[in-house]
């Protein structure tokens, strides 16, 4: 065959038995074996934790580091990100509502010069590493410290102090918008239909800053209760509805613009110590969050729990908490992926260092499945505490995976690519291309050996073969001289549908 031929479809057996492979998910089995898997990070932006390095870093610098991270964390099998981009009502983005974060430039309001928008450029970097990219946003908070910078006169806290609820906070004051207020609802939202419409972004994501954990609040939304308690006698269940009609609002609004997009949050890892037998905080009543409401009523896609305590914790263990929110994720047919801690392999937790692979290795081969996880956060994943990253890279997460398909998003299978060909290069380099196809984000590519029959392409189908996810329309290998392989590509749908391969023979 000359390289420069367009090859035509596999046999059908071999569409057939690729297309049923690449679909599954063998909970429990070796990562050879997993064909779906979410494998999050967060890359968090405030107090410059993970990025910017600091605020005082040029345009290009700051680009030069989300490169960097993007690299690191597809080069270690992760294929989703969730960079923060709303902290302290602020925005790592040109917001029509909020301003530019005081953690990209140092001061709130500030655009980065020469201009450019962090989201987008790394929506177009992670998309073109075969990454999905989700939003993330903090629903509530307002100002960790209002004596930490000047906020900017676009600032809620500025336009709308009656919006604001306000607390002595060690040496400052905590503000965040009041749960209570109705418009504050319109305006998360409006700010997340903004966000949907103007990115392509493949996810929303919200962490557990509700009402805060500390200093808690007591009654300083009485006034609020009393002028609209909308038939509630007990404050605290009006504070968790003021949450939950939050959440619907927001999966409304997202539904209604793009109901391809994912929409998630990660709550604190108790609920209530009931659920589990667990003896610690409960978010239920310590944030006045009710997140098996969210997975009951269907107004999320997902739930990431953060379940950041090892499997020997004496008041909330790992394993039966991880049981818990997994089996009310199956019953509801939502996904799970849960909140994973590799900052306390450091000091002062100091966890063994095979604490949180082995945390892995209990979530897929739980009863009720677990469709993945998320690291917190980006730095402890690439700073390779205790070998964690070179354990992923050898062993868990080995083969690239595609994230989990969410069947009640609906499903429709990409065409296959077009124009499949090869070129070869020195030292045994093969360049493989393909025409893209507008309708995807990513695409999957496959090797295995030359098969003569259709019995030996049955042999050689396992996970093992794809070899990498990509947002491009090439993909460069290298063989040994007189080596012969089919390369088989799939076109990814956003809800991560394969469509039937196409299969190029590279002799």
């Amino acid at each position: 065959m000359s390289p420069q031929r367009y090859a035509a479809l596999a046999l059908p057996i071999l569409i057939l038995l690729l297309h049923t492979w690449f679909s599954g998910n063998d909970v429990g089995q070796p990562d050879s074996k997993i064909a779906n898997e979410l494998r999050g990070a967060w890359i968090t932006t405030v107090v410059n934790l993970d990025w910017p390095s600091n605020r005082n870093l040029s345009v290009e610098q700051q680009k030069e580091e989300l490169i960097v991270m993007l690299d690191d964390l597809k080069s270690a099998g992760f294929n989703a990100v969730f960079f923060q981009v709303r902290s302290e009502a602020d925005a790592m983005y040109p917001s029509p509502y909020e301003p530019w974060s005081y953690w990209l430039t140092g001061t709130q309001g500030k655009a980065p010069e020469p201009f450019y928008d962090p989201l987008r450029f790394v929506i177009v970097e992670g998309h073109k590493r075969g990454m999905e990219v989700h939003a993330w946003l903090n629903p509530y908070r307002a100002h960790r410290n209002s004596d930490t910078y000047p906020t900017y006169e676009t600032h809620v806290s500025q336009t709308q102090p009656d919006w604001i609820l306000s607390f002595p906070s060690g040496s400052g004051t905590y503000l965040m918008l009041n749960p209570g207020v109705p418009a504050v609802n319109d305006f998360i939202s409006n700010i997340v239909v903004d966000l949907v419409r103007r990115y392509d972004l493949d996810g929303i994501h919200f962490d557990d800053y509700f009402y805060p954990y500390t200093p808690a609040i007591t009654d300083e939304d009485l006034a609020h209760f009393n002028a609209n308690n909308r038939g509630f006698d007990d404050i605290k269940d009006w504070r968790r509805d003021n949450i939950d009609r939050m959440v619907e609002q927001v999966n409304d609004s997202i539904q209604s613009v793009d109901p391809l997009v994912k929409f998630g949050i990660s709550p604190f890892g108790i609920r209530k110590n009931t659920d589990a037998n667990t003896r610690g905080g409960e978010g239920y009543h310590l944030i006045y969050a009710n997140p098996l409401q969210w997975l009951e009523e269907g107004t999320i896609d997902y739930i990431t729990p953060q379940l950041y305590w090892e499997r020997s914790h004496e008041v909330a263990p790992y394993e039966p908490l991880m049981k818990w929110w997994a089996e009310a994720a199956s019953a509801n047919n939502r996904h799970i992926y849960v909140g994973l801690a590799p900052y306390r392999l450091l000091a002062p937790f100091d966890w063994a260092e095979d604490e949180v692979v082995s945390q892995l290795t209990l979530n897929r081969n739980n009863e009720h499945p677990v469709q993945g996880s998320i690291f917190f956060r980006t730095e402890h994943i690439v700073g390779n505490p205790k070998g964690l990253r070179d354990s992923l890279v050898t062993n868990h997460f080995k083969h690239p995976v595609l994230t989990p398909v969410m069947d009640w998003k609906g499903v429709e299978t990409p065409d296959p690519v077009e124009e499949m060909r090869y070129v070869k290069g020195d030292n045994g380099q093969i360049s493989i291309y393909w025409s893209e196809n507008e309708s995807v984000r990513r695409y999957a590519v496959y090797r295995y050996p030359e098969f003569t029959s259709p019995d030996k392409m049955i042999v050689g189908v396992d996970s093992a073969k794809r070899i990498a996810i990509t947002g491009e329309t090439t993909f460069v290998d290298t063989i040994s001289n007189g080596s012969s392989y089919f390369y088989a590509v799939t076109a990814v749908g956003r809800n991560s549908e394969e469509s039937a391969p196409r299969v190029l023979h590279v002799r």
